[in-house]
């Protein structure tokens, strides 16, 4: 059902996802954006599919195991570490719908500075806090603490119960 709402190949189109990037989906959950990105980026390419969730993070190995797919390295990490996410070869990454799951919002989006290539992308798409009975980020907010971090924001739109932003590093 999630598919039919939300085509994750457009999303990746979207950012500019192609052969050969180093992608990051942090908070991957069972790997609604890793799988599609593993076939976007091919062999030569790599996912870094993060997570704190170990249930999640077994779910995503043994899928990426039983389709033979060696370019997804899962990692147990938080979203304000990004541990084993080497520093400055992430070509795009995303935070979907696991923004408002980050306890430090700020320190996330400076850790994943870090990591980005200067031509890099960082895409957020998350619900709207004050709609959804607080589940989910105030996206004026997010969008200062990107501004303030060290990001320029590129494309901004603020839907009904969801926001979503495309930025670049500055």
């Amino acid at each position: 059902m999630r598919r039919l709402l939300q085509n994750p190949f457009k999303i990746l189109a979207e950012i500019g996802l192609s052969s050969m990037h180093r992608f990051l989906d942090v908070g991957c959950g069972k790997g609604f954006l890793t799988f599609p990105a593993a076939s976007v980026v091919g062999e030569k390419g790599v996912v870094y599919a993060v997570d704190v969730s170990e249930e999640y993070l077994e779910i995503v190995k043994r899928r990426a195991a039983a389709l033979g797919l060696d370019n997804i390295k899962v990692l147990k990490t938080a979203g304000e570490d990004l541990d084993g996410v080497p520093n400055h070869v992430i070509n795009r990454a995303a935070y979907l719908f696991s923004l408002h799951h980050v306890s430090d919002i700020r320190k996330s989006l400076e850790t994943l500075r870090s990591k980005l290539v200067d031509d890099g992308l960082v895409y957020v798409l998350d619900p709207i806090g004050s709609r959804l009975l607080g589940h989910g980020t105030n996206p004026r907010h997010v969008l200062t603490i990107l501004e303030e971090t060290g990001y320029k924001v590129i494309g901004f739109r603020k839907g009904v119960l969801f926001w979503k932003a495309l930025a670049k590093p500055v």
